[in-house]
C-alpha cells in the first residue's frame, strides 16, 4: 500500500487490473483519501482548460510543470457522459472533481475515475428585467466537518447600491437538494471587471468561495468571501496601493489566484503586472506586493498559475499559453492556432481516486 499511494493516478487504476486483492485494496474509499492527502504535499496540480470545436468540445489537460511544448504533457478528457457539450462550461475544481455548467444543470465529474453526478436545476426563479442588470454567481467546494460538497448559485440584480439585492442557493450533495439562504438579501456589488473574461466563477480556499466585487456603497473594490460551513457572507478589503491601481487606471486586467495555499489578486495595465499576497487569512495588514514586473513581448498577458519552479503560466490574447520566470521574461510560448482562450474555461485540477459520499 505504501507503494501504491506513492503512484499516480492513472498508474494506480491501472493496478486495479493485477489481482483481486489490489482491486479490493485500490477500491477502498480510505485508500482513495489517503491517496488524495498524500499527492498534496506538495500538491501536483494540472490545468485544464475547454476547446470547443464545431461537433463538440474537449476539455485538455496539461501538465504545466513540464515544458509546454512538450506533446507528452497533453492529454484529451472525453466529455461523452452527457448530451448538453455544446454549451458546457468549466466553473472550477475540488479535490479531483470539475464543476460543470450545461445548459441550466450543473455536473460533479471525476475525470479520472469516471465518476460524475448530474445536479438539478437550482429553484430560484430566473428572471429577466429591462430595467435591472442581472447576473450570475457560482461556487463549488467541499466541507470536511460533514464530508460533504457544496455547490453555491446565486443571481443578483442591480440598479442601484440602495436596491441592489441577491437570491442565494446552496445544493448539499449529502441532503441531495438545494436550500435556498438568502432571498431578497441587499447586495450593494457590481461583478463586472474590466478584463473580459467571466468572474462569476468563485474562487475556492479555506472551505470558503470568493468573488472580486465592486463595492458601490463604499466605491471601493473588495473581495467577498462566502463561508460553506457557517453560509456567511464577508467582505475582505484589498490593499489601498491595490484599489489605487484599479481606480485611476485604464485599460487593466485584474483577477483572484490562490498561491501556495494564499489568497493573491493581481492586475495587469499595459506590459506590467502586480501581484499581492495575504499572508494571514483575512489580516489585512498582511497584504504583501511579492511581484511587480514588467514583460515583453507578451502583450494582453493574464496569469493563471506558478509551476514549482516559480515562473509564471498564462494566457496570451491571440491563443495560446506561455511561461515567464519571476523577472518577467518570455521563456516558453505555446500557441493553439486560431483558439482565442476564455479565463472563465480555465481552472486548476489536481488528479484524484476520490469518489462522492457515500448515499449521493
Amino acid at each position: 500500500m505504501e507503494i501504491l499511494l506513492r503512484l499516480p493516478v492513472k498508474t494506480v487504476l491501472r493496478c486495479r487490473c493485477v489481482c483481486k486483492s489490489w482491486l479490493s485494496l485500490i477500491s477502498d474509499p480510505n485508500f482513495a483519501t489517503s491517496h488524495f492527502q498524500f499527492a498534496l504535499s506538495p500538491p501536483t496540480h494540472k490545468l485544464v482548460f475547454l476547446e470547443k470545436f464545431p461537433d463538440a468540445p474537449e476539455i485538455i489537460s496539461i501538465n504545466f510543470d513540464a515544458s509546454l511544448n512538450d506533446d507528452s504533457s497533453y492529454s484529451s478528457l472525453s466529455l461523452d457522459f452527457f448530451s448538453f457539450q455544446s454549451c458546457c462550461e468549466i466553473i472550477g475544481s475540488c479535490r479531483g472533481f470539475l464543476f460543470l455548467h450545461c445548459n441550466i444543470y450543473f455536473y460533479l465529474w471525476n475525470p479520472s475515475t469516471g465518476v460524475n453526478k448530474n445536479i438539478p436545476a437550482s429553484p430560484i426563479t430566473i428572471y429577466s428585467n429591462d430595467h435591472l442588470f442581472i447576473t450570475h454567481l457560482y461556487g463549488f467546494g467541499y466541507d470536511p466537518s460533514t464530508d460533504d460538497y457544496l455547490v453555491v448559485f446565486g443571481f443578483y440584480e442591480y440598479h442601484d447600491p440602495a436596491d441592489s439585492s441577491i437570491d442565494l442557493a446552496i445544493f448539499s450533495l449529502r441532503a441531495n437538494k438545494w436550500k435556498q439562504i438568502e432571498s431578497g438579501s441587499h447586495f450593494p456589488y457590481k461583478i463586472f471587471p474590466k478584463g473580459g473574461y467571466d468572474p462569476r466563477a468563485g474562487l475556492l480556499l479555506n472551505e470558503t468561495i470568493h468573488w472580486l466585487v465592486y463595492n458601490c456603497e463604499t466605491s471601493r473594490y473588495a473581495i467577498i468571501a462566502f463561508d460553506l460551513k457557517e453560509t456567511r457572507m464577508s467582505e475582505i478589503a484589498l490593499p489601498d496601493e491595490f484599489i489605487f491601481s484599479l481606480t485611476n487606471t485604464s485599460f487593466i486586467e485584474y483577477d483572484l489566484l490562490v498561491l501556495g495555499g494564499l489568497i493573491s489578486v493581481w492586475n495587469v495595465e499595459k506590459y506590467t503586472i502586480e501581484i499581492w499576497v495575504m499572508q494571514e487569512y483575512k489580516v489585512h495588514s498582511s497584504w504583501t506586493k511579492t511581484l511587480n514586473f514588467s514583460f515583453f513581448p507578451a502583450p494582453d498577458f493574464s496569469p493563471l498559475c506558478f509551476t514549482k519552479c516559480g515562473d509564471i503560466v498564462g494566457t496570451v490574447r491571440g491563443g495560446g499559453l506561455v511561461k515567464l520566470n519571476d523577472k518577467g521574461l518570455l521563456l516558453e510560448h505555446h500557441a493553439y492556432g486560431n483558439y482565442y482562450f476564455n479565463r472563465s474555461q480555465m481552472t486548476l485540477y489536481t488528479e484524484s481516486l476520490l469518489s462522492l459520499p457515500s448515499g449521493t
